[in-house]
């Protein structure tokens, strides 16, 4: 689709919505959303497995409940494959050639903390591994007295912050991205309902590089209210990818939660003891008496029906099932059963025993990343429209920097820089206290090492 198709239809706003909501094709999304959500597996559902009707002795029957055990793998799946792409913070890598764009840069990042992007990205991935779509609009807003203070923003001119807003199934919203030819995002779309008294009612929004169109549904057909923007860009960054993070092993997770409820059927069956009697009963001890005895008549025997164990093929299969979904989804498994069996790792063995989460991490990343630079370069032109003094600087490379997560030995790391300062040295003193996890300021630190040093030197003499 085109820009001039969207231009053409502004004053027809229902053949607008229609053409804009006809460029995405059928949406999984509300499958993905049952899966996600334990609640609503198959499992539990009674029409998909029914309690049973049973038949004793006498030809009374009675209704049994059978067990519906759903296993939230899904979150577990996508939790994980989150953390480990951006459970530690994105970094801003840029090298600022001046004081102005230091300045730019420290901007930049007062407009990433105070939007608690740390936080949000990890939330913008578990939506987009699970429901596979998700985006983040961006606003300004008027800001109150001092807000920029300390900044470079801190002049009578800057009226204005930045905002960010999550959009997503989850949240109601109908996301509807729509791109050219070349695959260049040329606008979006947001459907969504408010409630207003009694009742709900249809918004859709079209953002576009220039403008926002607000449009909502009435009794005399939609009504428009065009807002313009001075961003410059769309000011929406969407993710997307073609299916959840544990797609591959969803029918594994369906069979792994039947064995796992039929199983403990067979144990509700199994937990009360029942006497099986060959022969005829005599008479029965009475209630609450001491040393129960069943009397028996003419060679009649009693035993406890009793159930030994649990055959090993299902065993077998359940460890089996159990392997696959976290191997195939490169999850690794760290219950704290895995992790009592593991002992003490060295760094690089860590590495190795991570390896195929990180690489998960990094294919993940060339998808998520890409958003993440889109919203840089946003920020970028957004900080110039609300500041034309920083014009110029919206050409600064900044990147982002992914570092996956990996549980750290830190007393193996110092013995390693210890090691690397001492005799022939390979590294600097001052180095090795940079790199020391222990470390919070690394400059004060060499201060006072110096400081001790000397205090020691002084007090030998």
């Amino acid at each position: 689709m085109e820009i001039a198709e969207i231009e053409a239809l502004l004053g027809t706003p229902e053949e607008l919505i229609k053409k804009v909501q006809s460029t995405k094709t059928s949406s999984n999304i509300a499958v993905y959303q049952a899966q996600y959500d334990p609640k609503k597996h198959d499992i539990t559902s009674t029409a998909k497995r029914p309690d049973k009707t049973v038949v004793d002795a006498s030809g009374s029957s009675s209704l049994v409940t059978v067990a519906r055990l759903p296993i939230p793998f899904q979150k577990k799946i996508v939790a994980l494959a989150a953390a480990f792409l951006c459970g530690n913070p994105i970094q801003l890598s840029a090298s600022p050639v001046d004081k102005s764009e230091t300045d730019f840069l420290a901007i930049l990042k007062r407009v990433w903390k105070d939007n608690k992007l740390d936080y949000e990205s990890k939330t913008l991935a578990k939506l987009m591994m699970s429901e596979t779509e998700v985006a983040e609009v961006w606003y300004s807003e008027a800001i109150e007295e001092g807000y920029w203070k300390g900044t470079v923003n801190d002049t009578t001119s800057v009226k204005s912050r930045l905002r960010m807003k999550i959009l997503a199934a989850k949240f109601g919203d109908s996301l509807y991205p729509v791109f050219n030819t070349m695959g260049d995002m040329i606008a979006f779309g947001r459907g969504y309902s408010v409630s207003v008294g009694d009742k709900l009612e249809e918004h859709f929004d079209l953002y576009s590089d220039k403008s926002i169109l607000k449009m909502v549904k009435t009794d005399a057909g939609w009504a428009v209210t065009p807002e313009t923007h001075v961003f410059g860009k769309i000011p929406v960054i969407y993710y997307s990818q073609d299916a959840p993070e544990w797609n591959d092993v969803q029918e594994m997770i369906d069979r792994l939660e039947k064995l796992i409820s039929n199983h403990a059927d067979t144990n509700d069956y199994f937990v009360s003891p029942m006497v099986v009697v060959e022969g005829e009963i005599e008479g029965f001890s009475k209630k609450g008496e001491q040393g129960k005895v069943l009397e028996l008549k003419n060679g009649a025997k009693a035993n406890y029906l009793t159930w030994d164990q649990s055959p090993e093929s299902l065993k077998l299969e359940y460890h089996n099932l159990r392997s696959l979904i976290f191997d195939m989804t490169d999850t690794p498994d760290i219950s704290i059963e895995q992790m009592k069996a593991l002992g003490t790792y060295s760094g690089i063995a860590l590495k190795m025993l991570f390896l195929g989460a990180h690489l998960k991490a990094a294919d993940k990343e060339e998808i998520f990343g890409k958003g993440i630079q889109r919203r840089i370069n946003f920020i970028k032109a957004a900080l110039a429209s609300i500041n034309t003094a920083h014009e110029k600087l919206t050409s600064m490379l900044i990147e982002p920097k992914f570092e996956y997560y990996l549980p750290k030995n830190h007393q193996e790391l110092v013995e390693m820089l210890s090691t690397a300062t001492q005799a022939k040295p390979i590294l600097s003193q001052k180095s090795a206290v940079a790199l020391n996890p222990l470390v919070q300021n690394p400059e004060l630190e060499m201060e006072q090492i110096e400081e001790e040093g000397l205090n020691t030197e002084m007090d030998t003499i």
